[in-house]
């Protein structure tokens, strides 16, 4: 049976073996050779998506009916873990988190029949006999942990830096530069994540047609509420043509307000959850303090 799952993995592996071990193609040793292919390098890299190396993603990436099928089976919300890889930028693909996980699932019912196995000729159970399966069952979860633990730690970046950096365009718009270069040149020197994703603004204009709609488009894509607030607002105010130096104004005092209120409630809940701890560690001493001297005094007596 071992050597049955052994030739089966091989066999898998073999059929997905990476794109890097076939044979290259001929060489061009001339120097306009070489210069054509760097140029067609750089061309690829910007304009198409990361090529994968794996024959056993590109297979799932061009059956989109046999991808939403193992979407389903291992639990995946395809839209939104395509929406997050989005977000972040990672160079991760949705097919590669569907074979981790069809993986970890094939760990996880092996792990299981081990299990049972092993309880049924030993008549025990034993801590090292489920290790299996709780490592399996931990890989069957990382990759979803690891996405929501980093779409939540951006969206927290930004929150915070919403405020910073558009209190510096409110600077720039009250000295007389337009909003637009105002938030580009903000961007530039804004070396974060936040100065990074409006500084592709420029790039997504292309694609939406105009920089209000890029702007409004990449607040929705963040969900994140007081990016979408001040988006919205910039908006409406460049539509009207009222002032836009006022309105940054009042939104960003708000949203300082707004982290120093949710600061001073984390600051409480935090001193709620150390109120136990206080207790067993200065209390217990206290007691003995104020106990000890009378049962002391209670044990000379008898």
């Amino acid at each position: 049976m071992l050597l049955i799952c052994i030739v089966i993995a091989l066999a898998l592996f073999m059929y997905g073996l990476p794109a890097c071990l076939d044979r290259a193609g001929q060489v061009d040793d001339t120097l306009f050779g070489r210069i054509e292919q760097e140029q067609k390098a750089r061309l690829d890299q910007s304009f198409h998506q990361r090529k994968t190396r794996w024959q056993l993603v590109r297979l799932l990436e061009n059956n989109n009916q046999l991808l939403d099928r193992l979407c389903k089976l291992t639990g995946i919300d395809r839209q939104k873990t395509t929406e997050i890889l989005s977000r972040l930028g990672w160079r991760v693909r949705l097919a590669e988190i569907i074979l981790l996980k069809v993986l970890s699932m094939v760990f996880i019912v092996s792990a299981l029949l081990n299990l049972v196995v092993n309880t049924s000729f030993e008549q025990s159970l034993r801590m090292v006999n489920g290790l299996p399966l709780i490592g399996s069952l931990l890989l069957y979860m990382f990759p979803t942990w690891l996405l929501d633990w980093g779409d939540k730690r951006a969206k927290d970046q930004i929150r915070e830096q919403v405020p910073v950096f558009f209190s510096i365009v409110q600077s720039l718009v009250e000295a007389g530069m337009p909003i637009q270069a105002a938030v580009k040149e903000t961007a530039k020197r804004f070396d974060a994540r936040l100065g990074k994703e409006l500084a592709r603004l420029e790039i997504e204009q292309k694609q939406y047609g105009t920089w209000r709609k890029a702007l409004e488009e990449l607040a929705y894509r963040w969900e994140v509420d007081a990016l979408t607030t001040i988006a919205l607002e910039m908006n409406e105010a460049i539509s009207k043509g009222v002032s836009i130096a006022q309105m940054l104004s009042v939104q960003v005092e708000e949203q300082m307000r707004q982290q120093e209120d949710e600061a001073s409630a984390h600051m409480n809940r935090l001193n709620i959850r150390l109120l136990p701890f206080v207790i067993l560690l200065m209390g217990v001493p206290l007691l003995f303090l104020v106990m000890g001297p009378a049962l002391i005094g209670i044990g000379d007596r008898l």
